[in-house]
């Protein structure tokens, strides 16, 4: 039996650019030779995959790259939202795109089954400890914008909170600002990767992040 017509859930890179910096991202973690930035998913292979293959469930996830950064990404919504037999979430860090950006996104014809999964770990004066570069501001003016809109009208929302040492103390504030802004879903997930000691920048940044430190 081809397995494959049974599987019905994929993740998807769109974006090999991203313009935060995770100690413990594979970005992070390269020869510093290595180039990024290198492209990004073409229109026709995500329609393709989209129209010709049995996948219901797609999460546009940010591994390698974060897909808002897509320079097509208004456009791959737009593809992606009469899809009514989908089920689709796109996975960010939320940082540094212009009011514009998400003014444009808030006005689309949202629907239930899809939505934005952001990936915020702490609050204002600390969610850029992990997500260096990040800007709170630029985030907090996405989520804010989208969730304005009325339940019906915008996409589905929810908050992906990954906990490490130095925010640990700070989960019962975020939930409660994600209830107070309106988030769908709250998740807080205990980071238990294994890190070494060359990923971070001194020895105090590991104690911050790492658990099993030492």
């Amino acid at each position: 039996m081809d397995q494959r017509e049974h599987i019905t859930k994929v993740e998807i890179e769109l974006s090999t650019r991203c313009v935060i910096g995770c100690p413990a991202c594979p970005r992070a973690l390269q020869p510093k030779s290595m180039q990024w930035d290198t492209g990004f998913m073409d229109m026709d292979v995500l329609k393709d995959l989209v129209e010709n293959t049995n996948f219901q469930s797609y999460i546009f996830c940010g591994a390698y790259g974060d897909a808002i950064y897509h320079p097509q990404i208004i456009d791959i919504i737009k593809y992606m939202l009469p899809q009514r037999n989908k089920k689709w979430f796109l996975e960010t860090n939320g940082s540094h795109k212009n009011p514009e950006f998400w003014d444009e996104v808030a006005e689309l014809d949202w629907r239930g089954r899809c939505g934005f999964i952001f990936s915020i770990d702490g609050m204002s004066d600390t969610n850029h400890i992990y997500r260096k570069r990040s800007d709170w501001d630029s985030v907090m003016y996405g989520v804010e914008k989208l969730l304005q809109k009325p339940r019906h009208k915008r996409p589905r929302m929810k908050w992906k909170y990954l906990v490490f040492p130095y925010n640990e103390h700070q989960v019962a504030d975020a939930k409660a600002l994600s209830d107070k802004l309106g988030f769908d879903e709250f998740v807080a997930v205990k980071s238990l990767r294994r890190y070494k000691d060359w990923y971070f920048e001194n020895e105090q940044e590991r104690k911050n992040i790492d658990w099993n430190y030492t």
